[in-house]
């Protein structure tokens, strides 16, 4: 584990806004959060993080190391500061887009497709129905009903489909796909999950 420089850390700041629970924040930071939010919760924008983890030579940190010292030198809420990490190590060519500190990649989609959530549930859990819309075949690993499932992919990658109502009659599909291989795989994986959503959004049309 890096030494920390040797200084008494600032009491933490206030956020303008409520944190986001600690999930998902490789995702929820990059190209979704801007620079407002960004200052607003943490006190300053990204540059500003940015230069402070330059003049701490910060390029030759570990991604832990890095979230570490921005909570603990400079009191920044935790959930905000892996978010300010993922950036700065996309920023200076430490990490690819959708690439995972572990060195795996992820990628997502999402759909909103015009069925009450319990059906279009039933269109991702159940095997028959499945297969009228996902082009391979998948290892159940988890259901949560009317919530979410978990399959492996062929090629041993994982993926979460998630579900959540919109209105009575609409239901939104988010697809987060792990344990990706490198940036050509998130590429493909992109394009193959539009076209997979674009699938069960016509099927769902038709019922």
């Amino acid at each position: 584990m890096l030494a920390m420089p040797p200084m008494t850390p600032p009491a933490p700041r206030t956020p303008g806004a409520s944190p986001a629970p600690a999930r998902a924040h490789t995702r929820a930071h990059t190209g979704m959060v801007g620079d407002d939010a960004m200052a607003a919760a943490t006190g300053e924008p990204r540059a500003h993080w940015f230069a402070l983890l330059d003049g701490q030579g910060a390029t030759g940190w570990s991604h832990r190391d890095i979230a570490a010292w921005l909570v603990v030198a400079q009191g920044v809420d935790a959930w905000w500061a892996q978010g300010i990490t993922v950036g700065y190590e996309q920023e200076r060519g430490m990490r690819a887009p959708g690439q995972r500190a572990d060195g795996l990649f992820e990628s997502s989609a999402s759909r909103t497709v015009a069925l009450p959530v319990g059906d279009a549930y039933r269109l991702l859990a159940d095997d028959a129905a499945r297969e009228r819309w996902l082009d391979v075949p998948v290892e159940v690993t988890g259901r949560t009903a009317e919530r979410s499932v978990r399959w492996t992919m062929p090629d041993g990658s994982r993926v979460v489909v998630r579900v959540q109502a919109v209105r009575d009659d609409a239901t939104r599909v988010a697809v987060q796909h792990r344990r990706l291989a490198d940036a050509a795989a998130v590429s493909a994986a992109k394009a193959s999950w539009a076209d997979r959503l674009a699938r069960l959004g016509a099927l769902a049309a038709v019922r």
